[in-house]
């Protein structure tokens, strides 16, 4: 994808700023920030969610994230106090405020795309879609998947999605959460076909293919 906004133009694909042509130098860190909240459009970000999704499974102070904000602003020349393109959302978050245009893919670019795989979680008769960000498991009906089990904690675990990767946490359960037959003690991806337990209640996570509008019986996930 690319999105130009003002003499910019950000390229996800080969990770890419340009202002004029020229490249614009940009750390990793700077880079996955931009590309964040561009795609998020002018919706505010939380800290929590770009804290995860620039630094996966691995645990950093906002202080990090603030520097790379501070390298992103000076790159753009965007001052804080009046911003053109990154907005701080005071106590919450940043988001992009700029006016940027999403330029038309070629034929064959359209072709080759291939949208994102979709996440699901399995329980009893239900089966659940897994949004992009947190989704949290339990025994309460603000969670994405409502487990409702006596041994299942009302906070039990939280699936993240993250464009191509899923991971699993537990919440300090008081029955813990299992993948297979070993315990999550910490963060821990997730693969098509994992069995998931949450004390005694088991699910099962899976991955099909966005374009797969409907499957067959023989397709469906097995049921816990």
């Amino acid at each position: 994808m690319r999105v130009s906004f003002g003499d910019f133009t950000l390229d996800t694909d080969e990770r890419l700023l340009s202002k004029g042509g020229a490249p614009v130098h940009l750390t990793p860190k700077a880079l996955a920030l931009l590309e964040c909240l561009v795609t998020k459009g002018h919706v505010a970000v939380p800290k929590a969610e770009l804290l995860e999704r620039i630094w996966p499974s691995t645990c950093v102070s906002e202080g990090s994230l603030t520097s790379v904000v501070k390298e992103l602003r000076k790159a753009l020349g965007d001052p804080a106090r009046s911003p053109r393109y990154v907005r701080g959302v005071r106590g919450f978050g940043y988001a992009f405020c700029g006016d940027a245009r999403v330029e038309r893919a070629s034929a064959a670019e359209s072709v080759a795309a291939v949208p994102p795989p979709e996440y699901r979680l399995s329980w009893q008769q239900r089966d659940v879609a897994l949004a992009e960000g947190e989704n949290l498991l339990g025994r309460t009906h603000e969670a994405a998947v409502w487990v409702e089990h006596p041994s299942v904690s009302r906070h039990h675990a939280v699936i993240r999605v993250a464009g191509a990767t899923a991971t699993i946490e537990d919440c300090g359960s008081k029955n813990g959460t299992f993948v297979g037959d070993e315990r999550v003690e910490r963060r821990r991806e997730l693969s098509s076909g994992d069995d998931i337990r949450l004390g005694q209640a088991r699910l099962r996570f899976g991955i099909y293919p966005a374009d797969v509008a409907t499957r067959s019986d023989d397709d469906a996930p097995r049921r816990p």
